[in-house]
């Protein structure tokens, strides 16, 4: 599988350091003479404005690269001297002769033997050892772009979405992270001195060789072409918005660590077949070979491949007809198509584009190429289905993708014989929180949601942005109730987040969600969306910030006469804690405070019927043990399960209370979840 994030390598970084410093401290020093020069004839009065913007230009230049290989002082100087040469700077005499000694400064620097530092600011001392060094597992993206309006939005948006983001603005700087390569590259296709092709073709050269992306260009067809075999495996064009490009770029990153990918290849030559099993031995992806045409569908619908290779001349039918075929139907006329041929002519050419085939490869076949072939259309697709498939703000996935994932895992439930449970997720007054604090702080909550969700679930599971403040969660192999209790968890922790906005005083959200089963509460997804929109709806009209069943009933009985479950203590602080838990989870509560009400309340022909009793022992009046006595001899017990709470946890209170037909016995102070799953396990048996 290709390697994501390793730990880096710091000894061959600080190599690497050295080796390209030497290479470019002349073309710094003598950047630094053609500044010398500049500003000399700028107190003179003969620097002509073409002159000047040149100047200004190499001052820019010159910050970049002073900076990526630490010297921070004189990078800050060097933007001085920017300033200085924009069209706008100062022009008296004192300025200019500052402007020397910001030049000189900037050389004393440069020259002076010391260490050097990564762009990172891990400084790396003459023998090698990295200062400070840690392990940093997060995938890297390397940013080379000349202009700062670019690459700082980029940067902050990718680090918001947990990358490691190394932005740089010219090539000698992009080439110190050649050693330990980075996941990812966004470049600047405009980078002067063709510097972008020749960055393109040293990074296809890593093994593994990251995700590149370019930007722009100024000779937009010619710069695809060049940019596209030199490795180029995407086009953004400049107004794509930070947020969409970043959390595209993790959507991709994400889809090559999950799986391997899948090829199926078509050929009636067995011998072809063979040497394609050679050339991807090595390669992370599964290979299926077919030398029969005609089972070419059964074959495409059980492997379901991410891409095809097709003979173009095999018996009973081609490979541009099936290429044909492929792009008939609306759920294969995405899939990558790279046909194999050993004609060359205009006219195969022509028929095998006609067709819809993505790329051709001449046989005989050399290996190295179709394996770049196959890897850089393999990236391709995974960003632009990223892209098309992930919700730009959250990151998280988008409807439609999610609508396609879940009849994945319907059809893997059916044949699995395991649950698959769906669930609706609603923020509570979100549009307060827009009217009063902005938008801006509205899709911070958005996000922070989509984080707190994307920690608490499962790989296994699927969650999505369904439209505006609603989130959908789709759990393979957990039941209904099962489901309640991970949204609940998920609830309860996005309630520990606070969020705030300029000076006012920080601010809490919560949501309501509605569970459904698939088989239980509905057949497909429509039918499930429906039950879980009403249990949502149920759940808003009780206050909200809960979480409820599909089938959830409040009208059953009246509420005070027949709760789920009552709690039987005199602390109000852990009554109002496992009331509020409760009642998350779906539960009707009732409190009852000393022992004398809750005989009185419990017992008697007109007496309240719960399903649990959560009693605690130390009551005042009576005791917990006087009441489960009293109970058992009404026979409450027949209808009514208890769980006793006490501080004394010893083994004659344990006995004591399940020989007074006590269901179970949880010692104070308890952990509220593993409550919970005790009080769901005990109402469920």
């Amino acid at each position: 599988m290709d390697r994501l994030s390793a730990p880096p390598r710091h000894a061959d970084v600080s190599r690497a350091v050295r080796a390209v410093w030497e290479r470019a401290e002349p073309a710094l020093l003598a950047r630094i003479d053609v500044l010398d020069d500049a500003v000399a004839a700028l107190l003179e009065g003969r620097l002509d404005e073409a002159a000047r913007e040149r100047a200004a230009r190499e001052a820019h230049k010159l910050a970049g690269s002073a900076g990526t290989f630490g010297f921070g002082h004189a990078s800050d100087l060097a933007r001085d001297l920017e300033r200085m040469l924009a069209a706008d700077g100062p022009r008296d005499h004192a300025a200019l002769l500052r402007g020397c000694g910001l030049l000189e400064g900037i050389r004393q620097e440069i020259t002076t033997p010391g260490a050097a530092a990564l762009a990172d600011g891990v400084s790396v001392a003459a023998d090698g050892v990295p200062a400070g060094a840690r392990r940093d597992d997060r995938p890297r993206l390397l940013v080379v772009h000349a202009d700062s309006e670019v690459i700082e939005p980029i940067a902050a948006a990718a680090t918001a979405r947990g990358l490691q983001c190394t932005a740089v603005s010219d090539a000698a700087a992009a080439r110190l992270t050649l050693a330990d390569c980075p996941d990812v590259v966004v470049l600047d296709l405009a980078l002067p001195g063709g510097a972008a092709l020749e960055l393109l073709s040293e990074f296809d050269r890593c093994d593994p060789s990251p995700l590149m992306l370019v930007i722009g260009g100024t000779n937009v067809l010619g710069d695809r072409v060049q940019a596209a075999r030199a490795g180029a495996r995407g086009f953004l064009p400049h107004s794509l918005a930070p947020d969409r490009l970043a959390a595209a770029l993790t959507a991709a990153l994400d889809r090559r660590q999950q799986g391997v990918a899948r090829l199926l290849a078509v050929d009636d030559d067995p011998a072809i077949l063979a040497a394609l099993h050679a050339i991807f031995a090595d390669d992370a992806l599964r290979l299926t070979t077919l030398a029969e045409p005609l089972r070419f569908w059964d074959v495409l619908e059980r492997s379901r491949p991410d891409l095809v290779l097709l003979d173009v001349d095999m018996p009973d039918v081609t490979g541009i007809e099936l290429c044909r075929l492929v792009r008939g139907d609306d759920r294969w006329a995405g899939l990558p198509v790279l046909v194999l041929t050993a004609a060359t002519d205009p006219h195969t050419v022509q028929e095998v584009f006609s067709a819809g085939a993505d790329d051709y490869v001449t046989k005989p076949m050399r290996g190295a190429e179709l394996r770049t072939r196959v890897r850089n259309r393999l990236d391709r697709v995974r960003l632009y289905q990223a892209l098309a498939e992930t919700d730009p703000l959250t990151g998280l996935t988008n409807r439609r993708k999610f609508e396609h994932e879940m009849e994945r895992l319907e059809a893997t439930a059916r044949q699995t014989h395991l649950p698959l449970t769906f669930a609706l997720l609603d923020l509570d007054r979100f549009k307060g929180v827009n009217d009063r604090y902005g938008h801006a702080v509205g899709d911070r909550v958005l996000q922070r949601l989509a984080a707190v969700l994307s920690a608490s679930f499962r790989a296994d599971d699927v969650i999505a942005r369904w439209g505006g403040e609603e989130i959908a969660l789709g759990m393979y192999g957990m039941t209904r109730d099962d489901g309640v209790a991970r949204v609940a968890d998920a609830l309860a922790a996005f309630r520990q987040e606070r969020f705030r906005a300029g000076d006012s005083p920080p601010f809490r959200v919560t949501f309501t969600a509605g569970v459904a089963e698939y088989g239980v509460d509905g057949r497909g997804l429509h039918e499930v969306y429906r039950a879980a929109d009403h249990a949502l709806y149920q759940a808003k009209g009780l206050t909200g910030d809960r979480v409820l069943p599909a089938g959830w009933q409040p009208t059953m009985a009246d509420r005070q006469r027949m709760p789920d479950v009552v709690v039987v203590d005199d602390d109000p602080i852990l009554t109002d804690l496992l009331t509020h838990a409760l009642e998350t989870r779906g539960y009707r509560v009732v409190c009852l405070g000393d022992g004398r009400e809750a005989l009185r309340r419990l017992t008697g022909p007109d007496r309240m019927r719960a399903r649990l009793i959560l009693l605690d022992v130390d009551l005042p009046e009576v005791n917990g043990f006087d009441v489960l006595r009293q109970l058992r001899r009404d026979g409450v017990l027949a209808t009514s399960k208890v769980i006793v709470l006490t501080v004394r946890s010893t083994e004659p209170e344990v006995l004591e209370a399940l020989e007074q037909g006590a269901a179970d016995h949880i010692a104070k102070p308890f952990s509220v979840p593993v409550l919970l799953q005790r009080v769901r396990r005990v109402i469920a048996s």
